[in-house]
């Protein structure tokens, strides 16, 4: 990323903190206790930061105008002291759901490699070098309506786990788009906040089906029984329900309509982002670094479209060299695919190759 492209995003970004930074951003409560952090256009994340208001805050992420900024779902003592001396005092429980981690048919479509040297591209499994010039190839994962409903799906499906079986009130979780390809949820409910990591994984690996018996196991249980509707409470209920809804009609196996059961009600949260009690999240408002559209809360997720609604910066055209991009969409219009090529975009579109490394500015 050259000079004139790194100047060309802080600017927009900056212009985009300046108009909208004050209404956009959302601080968490108590704002003095957490820890904040950014990464610079230039690279590098800075870390270990504190603020003591909210205006604190704001008025350093009009100053910077980074690339990303980030903030701790954790609250600590001291949160500008080094990870072993904060003195964690809890940390609301999040999860992360990712388009890449959901199983679509869609992907072998815009999920590809590209050449870094020569911008030669292909469908994966990605060689480890370009089979064209030899250089450096590098993953590049897409997204399209189909498996960002998906991603949609899979966030609805951790909302009815938390309020079917884990008695969330629906009115204290938060759903936001994450800016790229997925979606966050922030829970806002106290019971939750002093759990170690293996509670919190156990939560997550529950969401998933993966602390599941066997399905054939389940299944050899189910033909000992007639069909008489859901039964039991948890997953028990939701697999008893699913199984004898459709038993007498369907054409496969049990195991098979069981292994169905735990398929399509299963959510792919990431455990990792779940077990991680001092990780720092996108603070919402905020740019994404890679795409530069929002991450912007969620009020109706049957009305909400990942993308038109978070796409926020400007439509000025601004001209650029593009090195290699795949077809995309914003704002339903449709750009690319590019290489090797010139060419004048609006800015939101533009720093969403921009800021992947993809392009230069002109």
């Amino acid at each position: 990323m050259n000079e004139s492209t790194k100047n060309f995003l802080k600017s927009a970004y900056k212009e985009f903190y300046f108009n909208h930074g004050t209404d956009q951003i959302e601080f968490p409560d108590e704002v003095e206790s957490r820890e904040f952090g950014y990464i610079p256009f230039a690279g590098g994340m800075v870390r270990h930061l504190s603020f003591k208001s909210k205006g604190e805050g704001l008025a350093e992420i009009l100053r910077q105008s980074p690339s990303s900024v980030y903030c701790s779902n954790a609250r600590y003592e001291f949160p500008a002291r080094p990870i072993d001396e904060k003195g964690w005092l809890g940390a609301e429980l999040i999860f992360d759901i990712d388009a890449t981690d959901i199983p679509t048919t869609c992907k072998r479509g815009h999920d590809l490699w590209y050449c870094e040297k020569c911008h030669a591209s292909g469908k994966l499994p990605r060689p480890q070098k370009c089979p064209k010039c030899g250089g450096p190839s590098v993953e590049f994962h897409g997204t399209c309506e189909t498996c960002l409903d998906a991603a949609k799906d899979h966030t609805m499906r951790v909302v009815r786990f938390l309020a079917e079986d884990f008695g969330v009130d629906p009115g204290v979780i938060r759903v936001y788009f994450s800016g790229n390809r997925g979606y966050h949820l922030h829970i806002f409910d106290k019971r939750f906040d002093l759990l170690d990591q293996q509670a919190r994984a156990e939560i997550a690996e529950y969401m998933r089906g993966s602390s599941l018996p066997l399905s054939q196991t389940i299944a050899s249980t189910l033909r000992r029984r007639p069909p008489s509707g859901p039964q039991g409470a948890g997953w028990t209920r939701r697999i008893t329900g699913y199984v004898d809804e459709r038993r007498q009609s369907y054409g496969g196996t049990l195991q098979k309509l069981v292994s169905e059961a735990i398929s399509t009600q299963r959510a792919m949260v990431d455990s990792s982002v779940t077990t991680d009690i001092h990780r720092v999240f996108r603070l919402a408002g905020t740019l994404h670094g890679n795409t530069g559209m929002s991450k912007i809360r969620v009020a109706q997720m049957d009305r909400f479209d990942p993308q038109e609604d978070p796409v926020v910066l400007s439509p000025k055209p601004v001209k650029l060299m593009v090195g290699f991009y795949p077809r995309f969409r914003m704002k339903h219009k449709d750009f690319g695919p590019y290489k090797s090529e010139e060419v004048e975009l609006p800015t939101y579109a533009a720093v969403s190759i921009l800021t992947r490394g993809l392009g230069e500015a002109l």
